[in-house]
């Protein structure tokens, strides 16, 4: 799976995204134009790393990231 997710509003212009690899995934973060930043993280199966990822995404979700970079209330 991977999500690619913006917030652009007024001075904000940033982006935040989610790749999964069987029992890892990885979120990048930064403005929009960089290569931002990178976290991965272990879990003991591919069930909670597909969980803990839907569940971050619509946590962004609801901050007002969208696909496009407008307000959304698009849900995984």
């Amino acid at each position: 799976m991977f999500t690619h997710l913006e917030y652009i509003d007024g001075s904000s212009d940033k982006f935040w995204e989610i790749s999964t690899n069987g029992k890892s995934h990885t979120v990048s973060y930064g403005k929009n134009g960089t290569s931002g930043q990178s976290k991965t993280k272990e879990f003991d199966s591919e069930e909670e790393c597909e969980k803990d990822a839907k569940k971050l995404i619509n946590e962004k979700i609801k901050k007002g990231y969208s696909e496009d970079g407008t307000s959304g209330s698009k849900r995984i």
